[in-house]
């Protein structure tokens, strides 16, 4: 989740520089963050990775219980 955040901060301080006014930044801004933030694209992923066994951190729920045999 973090690494997601990490790359949409670079992609609005990108889209900062190009554009004109603060408005439209501002518009811009909201679009990203509602389409790949919270109530986007991360609660979705969440869901992705929990599905296949993993935490939010990216360790598989079984990890360190030992395998049967």
């Amino acid at each position: 989740m973090k690494l997601v955040m990490c790359r949409i901060g670079r992609i609005l301080d990108a889209a900062a520089v190009g554009m004109p006014t603060p408005n439209q930044h501002h518009a811009y801004r909201k679009i990203v963050l509602n389409e790949f933030g919270n109530q986007g694209f991360l609660p979705e992923l969440e869901a992705l990775l929990q599905q296949q066994g993993q935490d939010r951190n990216g360790q598989a729920k079984t990890a360190g219980k030992e395998v049967p045999r």
